[in-house]
């Protein structure tokens, strides 16, 4: 959404002088030197730039000509919405009204002074931001009636807003406002599906699939997102290692891992230049894996995407469009595969109130089609997947190789534990999709190549439970008599 004050102004060209506010990375005294010495960009966090407007007097921003709220929705939803109010306030671009004339800039300033607020979905906050800060604000955005193939054309409903009067704002603020209910639009080009899979067998079937697209076609970048950085770490290191009896080193031959991309991982722990490579090798490399978190699920442009795999279901809808963002970009092909348990199927009809509708993947088919001992097998349509030939001979081989690798299993322990946290702590309405009683915890621990679910957080777990069970059966014996006592 922009602010179009001045329509003539050309973007602006910028020299290569810039700072970056950050309070964690840069000291304070280095951003003040930086701001003194006169800038042309500043990328700060909302609180950090907040204290600078109002503590660096050194800090002169009277010619500020753009202000840029990436990723908006997110902003807010991270609880800095005072932060960008009381900004906008001290740089005078709330719109009038809301504003003291004390913090209003004079009327020269507000007509070169554009703000844009980027979001890939729309939201009340979002709204309400937009209310405040835009005056005769333009939405562009992808039209829904336009061609898959004419992705980098706004709107023209939208571009013939441009030039419209502050009487027609009422009008447009009240469109954006229906945005936040409406359905998502994605690409036509983007091929989604979900795959249904017993909890035990997860892993497995990960692996299967991926290989299978590997053999399918040589050249394929997936993404995979897991649901924390302990499960990145763990598949990293299996997926980097695990091989096949068939596969092993065999006459001097070099040993051959079971997956053939060059694999990488990205998650919030690591050091900012472990990320770098990351991004660099991922982006680079013609077929290859990343393994990661939501921390790639925003503002990361990575070229021929052709797979996004959602392992772990993201915490609410919107977090769904944003991971499948990363492929079908400009006009490209893409596919989306989402991991649901027959417990978890519920989550496909929340999808649905948004108009995302998902096929179902061919599991069965693809276990099918890799042989055992140089032989193909034939298997019995009715046949379950769990007891599926392929899924027990290639569960067994992953229990038995992290079960002999010491950090590994540990790592598999870790991922266990953080798997179960992350579990439970989904919220509003998936809490009744995604409920941890619902669910194996023993499966749970195969899905992790465990032959054993690790006692000390299933212990844990099963004492927290009661725990909880016997206080909610005390509060009800105790409320039944107060009841009785009146």
């Amino acid at each position: 959404m922009i602010d179009p004050r001045k329509q003539s102004l050309p973007i602006p060209s910028f020299p290569k002088q810039s700072t970056l506010l950050k309070k964690e990375e840069i000291p304070i005294t280095r951003a003040k030197i930086g701001i003194a010495a006169g800038i042309s960009i500043l990328v700060a966090t909302p609180g950090r730039l907040l204290d600078h407007l109002k503590n660096t007097a050194s800090f002169a921003h009277n010619n500020l000509r753009w202000i840029i709220f990436d990723e908006a929705d997110r902003i807010l939803e991270l609880g800095y919405g005072k932060e960008i109010e009381e900004i906008l306030d001290v740089l005078g671009s709330k719109r009038e009204g809301a504003v003291g004339k004390e913090n209003a800039l004079p009327n020269h300033s507000q007509s070169r002074r554009q703000n844009l607020l980027l979001s890939a979905t729309l939201n009340e906050k979002v709204n309400h931001l937009a209310n405040i800060s835009l005056k005769n604000p333009v939405m562009i955005g992808i039209d829904e009636t336009k061609s898959s193939g004419d992705l980098t054309k706004p709107s023209s409903k939208h571009l013939s807003l441009v030039g419209s009067d502050i009487d027609d704002e009422p009008e447009l603020l009240g469109t954006l406002s229906n945005c936040s209910n409406a359905d998502y639009n994605l690409p036509t080009q983007l091929i989604q599906r979900y795959v249904k899979v017993p909890c035990g067998t997860r892993l497995v079937a990960l692996l299967s699939i991926l290989k299978s697209f590997n053999e399918m076609k040589a050249s394929q970048k997936v993404v995979v997102f897991f649901s924390t950085c302990d499960a990145v770490d763990f598949h990293y290191s299996l997926f980097s290692e695990f091989q096949l009896h068939s596969e092993s080193k065999i006459e001097g031959q070099q040993k051959k891992t079971f997956l053939k991309y060059k694999t990488f991982r990205l998650h919030g722990n690591m050091e900012h230049e472990g990320r770098r490579t990351t991004f660099q090798g991922f982006k680079t490399e013609k077929s290859s894996l990343l393994l990661c978190t939501d921390v790639a699920a925003r503002g990361l442009d990575f070229p021929n995407v052709t797979c996004i795999i959602q392992y772990d279901s993201p915490g609410d809808a919107s977090e769904y469009v944003h991971r499948v963002g990363r492929t079908a970009r400009l006009g490209e092909q893409g596919e989306a595969l989402l991991f649901l348990q027959p417990v978890e199927m519920d989550y496909s009809q929340e999808l649905q109130k948004h108009g995302v509708t998902l096929q179902e993947y061919p599991l069965l088919k693809v276990l099918d089609s890799f042989p055992l001992h140089d032989q193909s097998h034939h298997i019995k349509k009715f046949i379950s997947i769990e007891m599926h030939p392929w899924v027990l001979t290639l569960q067994k081989a992953l229990e038995s190789f992290i079960s002999v690798e010491s950090k590994l299993k540990q790592q598999a322990k870790d991922a266990f534990c953080s798997w179960v946290r992350a579990y439970t702590a989904h919220r509003g309405e998936l809490k009744r999709i995604f409920m941890v009683k619902k669910l194996h915890l023993g499966h749970v621990a195969k899905s992790f190549g465990l032959k054993d679910q690790p006692s000390l957080v299933g212990g844990s777990f099963q004492v927290q439970f009661k725990k909880r069970k016997k206080e909610q059966k005390q509060r009800g014996v105790t409320k039944r008599k107060k009841i009785g006592s009146k």
